[in-house]
């Protein structure tokens, strides 16, 4: 895990409907990002460019409500009065996802049997499916803990913690399967509250 502090203008983060992670001063924000850059391969081959980390190949905005959360085929109403905001740049080549989520009056503790409790799962609306790729839970933004964000950059391999058929459900997985077809796709995170999903959100 590498963690690199970049100084962004505020127009540039990600999104500017994004939680600061640190206050505005002189309309610059700094961002704390922790990249997953498999570091390994990284020493091996000196292969990582900073100044290729947004160059994105696409990008996602999805808004997440409880309303779109689904056991199965069933609605289950996920976490009222929830709602989230996940943001992701693919970079395709690199097979690197960055993202900037969002939450709003998350209730509960984090709860899933993957790695996190915050994922790309690949599954249609109003379908379930495997998660993809796990994201560091958001964390408060403030005291009171009404908004939380997490931002960052990831890049495969990925792992979820979440076994299908033996494997890893992340083993084999690339950025490029979700610009092939976006809408196979959506976001979520769990809450103890709300176990298959406190909000949920369709990539289109």
């Amino acid at each position: 895990m590498k963690t690199t502090t970049f100084s962004l203008f505020a127009s540039l983060v990600l999104g500017a409907s994004a939680a600061p992670i640190a206050a505005a001063s002189n309309g610059v924000i700094t961002v704390q990002v922790s990249l997953d850059m498999n570091q390994a391969g990284i020493a091996a081959t000196n292969a990582f460019d900073a100044n290729q980390l947004f160059a994105f190949t696409s990008m996602q905005h999805i808004n997440a409500v409880p309303e779109e959360v689904v056991n199965g085929t069933e609605p289950t109403g996920g976490l009222a009065g929830a709602s989230g905001t996940f943001i992701f740049g693919l970079n395709s080549a690199a097979n690197m996802i960055c993202y900037n989520i969002t939450l709003h009056n998350f209730q509960g503790e984090f709860s899933s049997p993957a790695t996190t409790a915050t994922h790309i799962h690949e599954a249609a609306k109003g379908a379930s499916g495997p998660p993809r790729i796990s994201f560091p839970n958001p964390e408060p933004v403030g005291a009171d803990a009404v908004v939380r964000n997490s931002a960052g950059c990831l890049k495969g391999p990925f792992v979820t913690g979440v076994m299908v058929d033996g494997k890893d459900s992340g083993e084999g997985f690339h950025v490029s399967m979700i610009e092939a077809n976006p809408t196979a796709f959506m976001a979520d995170t769990h809450s103890s509250l709300a176990l298959p999903g406190a909000i949920r959100g369709n990539l289109a």
